[in-house]
């Protein structure tokens, strides 16, 4: 990010003339490919169309009134969205825990596939079809095409945290649940423990089968394995639903578009349904979103990466495979590269959120009693200070404490807010710096073109005098200074400024000389005039 800031200050230099660094120093002609040259030249007509757009766009005027009404409209329409995909979420991971228990009393044959894997197809089928919502909802804001992209890709970031939170919050919950029916699972089962030694035979006989229900029913309770069995069912399903949605929404409607076009009324290939756009940011989101799923379900499955990187291999393959069979480039072209930054910051935002939930269960919530490496421990970040207890030497563990103190631990977060402050501070007289120097360099070459054009004009009058007064023999100095090439040893005998603005006449003679061979006749007066006056300078310096 630091690179890219860096780079977006030198690359801000040519904003004043777009047109005309893209049309004179663009082209390589180092390049000797064809191949290479083709797609040089697809490069260039395409930053032109994104500059042509860029221009556009600011000289767009809508009504002020009705674009603030649509775009709070539209805010209200996401927000709704939002809420919907939350409660979806959390009902079905309520449900859920009906089919859960279900299992238990009844067996695995009692629930369906659907009910089994409920929660994980629902969260998939959001991942898959809201983020088409946003943008139908984003065509209403009328947004520039990058702020329109931004605004996307940051409401379907929050769709998807809201659903992973909404997820692990509802998952918590369960396991609250979970709690609660082991606590009464124990108290049964101390009850049947003291009516199994009974004298009454049957009583003996059926309370030992309580007990021993209830101790299977302890066994059983383990919410480490049923969180990262949620995990891995969503990353699965996640797979699947993508594929599907490749295989639907690309590839069954380009073949609808190709063949059933001629049968219609209207062309297929220009409206409705029309071909499928690959979205380049949409699916780097969907990564991102992949990733946290990742560092969020590795804690309790630490086999989950391993899963993972064969799923970005097959969505890898049918990805590539639907680009080049399926889909068709944007219609409209932007500086997307300008956004590079905030795909950065989006990743950085997504493992930042990802690691309270898995900080949450390792410092607030009780391991199970039965199973994991952290059973008979109170909470999972208990092992560690167990250990630093047990096999640390006594002066190591004061250490420790010391380090943990608030006394240390209030002064360096001090410390480190006043760093943080100091560097905000210095970041922003840079920033500042930076535009006054933007500033004054464009005032200097202003007043440097004003003061070359001046001293032109002025020698410009001064030449018809200078003719008068110049003798028609040459003199000695004069032949050794005349040169051989006209203007060459000239420029280096005149001052740089006075040749600068004198040879503006020559310039504009070889500019019109390329550009214009009808008028080569007018060009060719130009720099004879432009090297008359050169030479007239020179003799008036000597």
């Amino acid at each position: 990010m630091a690179h890219n800031a860096r780079e977006s200050k030198l690359v801000s230099k040519g904003d004043q003339y777009t047109f005309s660094w893209k049309l004179y120093s663009t082209w390589d002609f180092m390049i000797g490919n064809a191949e290479t040259a083709h797609n040089k030249f697809a490069a260039i007509a395409t930053s032109f169309r994104e500059a042509i757009i860029e221009e556009e766009e600011k000289k767009k005027e809508d009504n002020r009134y009705l674009l603030i009404f649509l775009r709070i409209l539209a805010n209200i329409f996401v927000l709704a969205v939002l809420g919907a995909s939350a409660y979806t979420v959390f009902l079905v991971v309520e449900r859920s825990q009906h089919f859960e228990q279900k299992v238990k009393e009844q067996g695995p044959d009692s629930v369906n596939w659907w009910e089994a894997n409920e929660v994980a197809i629902v969260m998939s089928l959001i991942t898959l079809l809201f983020p088409s919502l946003f943008e139908l909802i984003g065509m209403m804001e009328k947004y520039h095409p990058r702020v329109n992209l931004r605004w996307q890709l940051a409401r379907i970031l929050v769709l998807y945290l809201l659903n992973l939170y909404t997820l692990c919050f509802a998952l918590f919950h369960k396991i609250n649940f979970l709690k609660e029916q082991y606590a009464d699972n124990v108290s049964s089962m101390q009850a049947a423990n003291l009516t199994c030694f009974q004298k009454n035979e049957s009583t003996f006989n059926t309370s030992c089968a309580e007990a021993a229900a209830s101790q299977r029913v302890l066994l059983d309770t383990c919410w480490e394995t049923m969180v990262g069995q949620e995990m891995v069912k969503l990353t699965v399903f996640d797979l699947l639903t993508t594929v599907g949605g490749i295989l639907v929404i690309d590839f069954f409607r380009g073949l609808v578009v190709r063949y059933a076009n001629f049968c219609c009324c209207w062309d297929l290939e220009r409206k409705f349904p029309e071909y499928g756009e690959f979205k380049i940011a949409e699916n780097v989101l969907h990564v991102i979103y992949n990733q946290g799923m990742i560092w969020m379900g590795t804690f309790f499955a630490p086999a989950l990466p391993a899963v993972n990187i064969l799923k970005l291999l097959i969505l890898f393959y049918v990805r590539s495979w639907a680009v080049l069979v399926c889909n068709i480039p944007h219609e409209r072209v932007f500086r997307a590269s300008r956004s590079n930054n905030f795909y950065f910051f989006l990743v950085l935002v997504m493992l930042f959120l990802c690691t309270f939930p898995t900080g949450y269960a390792v410092v607030l919530i009780e391991p199970s009693p039965h199973c994991g490496p952290f059973s008979g421990h109170k909470y999972m970040y208990s092992v560690i200070t167990d250990t630093i207890q047990q096999e640390f030497p006594d002066w190591l563990i004061m250490v420790f404490d010391y380090a943990s103190s608030p006394g240390v631990i209030i002064p360096v977060f001090l410390l480190l807010i006043m760093i943080i402050y100091y560097l905000t501070s210095l970041s922003r007289s840079y920033k500042e710096a930076n535009n006054d120097l933007k500033v004054q360099l464009h005032y200097e070459r202003t007043e440097e073109k004003r003061k070359i054009y001046a001293m032109a004009d002025a020698k410009a009058a001064k030449l018809p005098a200078n003719k008068a007064s110049t003798p028609n023999s040459k003199s000695a100095d004069d032949t050794k200074v005349s040169p051989t090439v006209p203007g060459v040893n000239i420029l280096r005998a005149v001052s740089p400024s006075a040749a600068l603005g004198v040879s503006v006449n020559v310039l504009r003679g070889v500019t019109r000389q390329v550009q214009r061979p009808q008028m080569q006749d007018q060009g060719q007066e130009d720099g004879a005039r432009g090297r008359a006056r050169l030479q007239s300078l020179h003799l008036n310096e000597l």
